[in-house]
C-alpha cells in the first residue's frame, strides 16, 4: 500500500457493529489501546458438554482485526495473528472475561480440549489444531505470533457501507 498514513487497525465485531479499539499503522507496526471499561455485549461462557469454567463468567470474543485505509475509504482486509498466513495451525483469538476463572476439560464426543487460565479483562487465547488435524486445543498464548493480512477483503466506500461505529474513535481510547 505504500505509505501507512491514514491506515488504521480496527479491533472490531461485525455482529455488534462496534469497534473496541483502534490504532494507527505506522512503519508496519500498530498499538491498540483497549480500555477495560469499554462497553461490551457479554454472554455467559459456553463451550460444550465436558467443559465449564471454575466459576460463572461472561465473555466477549472479537471477530475481526481489520485493516482500514482512511485515505482510500477502503477496508484492506482482516489481520490474522497466526503461525502461518495460509492454513495456520495456531491462531490467536482475543477474549474478554468478566472475572478470573480456569477453564479445563474435553468436549464429550469431540476432540477439543480446554486448558485456559482467564483473568478479568482481555485474554489472548491460542486455538491450536491438533497434529492429526482433528480437534483443537485452547490454551493461553505463550509466544508472540505474527500478524498476516488474510486474503483480499477489499470493501470500497467502506464509510457508507459499514456502520458508523466502525469509524468513530472509541471515546475512552487514546492513541
Amino acid at each position: 500500500m505504500g505509505s501507512s498514513d491514514g491506515v488504521y487497525v480496527l479491533f472490531a465485531s461485525f455482529t455488534q457493529a462496534s469497534v473496541s479499539g483502534r490504532g494507527a499503522l505506522k512503519n508496519g507496526q500498530f498499538f491498540l489501546n483497549i480500555p477495560d471499561n469499554q462497553p461490551l455485549h457479554l454472554k455467559a461462557f459456553e463451550a460444550c458438554d465436558g467443559v465449564k469454567p471454575s466459576q460463572p463468567i461472561k465473555v466477549y470474543q472479537t471477530e475481526t482485526i481489520l485493516l482500514y485505509s482512511q485515505a482510500l475509504n477502503r477496508t484492506v482486509g482482516p489481520l490474522l495473528q497466526a503461525d502461518a498466513p495460509k492454513d495456520p495451525t495456531r491462531v490467536v483469538r482475543w477474549l474478554y472475561s468478566s472475572g478470573n476463572a480456569t477453564v479445563l476439560g474435553r468436549c464429550n464426543g469431540v476432540n477439543t480440549r480446554y486448558d485456559l487460565t482467564l483473568h478479568q479483562g482481555w485474554n489472548a487465547v491460542l486455538a491450536e489444531t491438533q497434529k492429526d488435524g482433528i480437534g483443537q486445543l485452547y490454551t493461553n498464548v505463550r509466544e508472540q505470533l505474527p500478524y498476516w493480512l488474510s486474503g483480499d477483503f477489499r470493501l470500497d466506500r467502506a464509510r457508507s457501507t459499514l456502520p458508523a461505529a466502525f469509524f468513530e474513535v472509541p471515546r475512552t481510547t487514546t492513541f
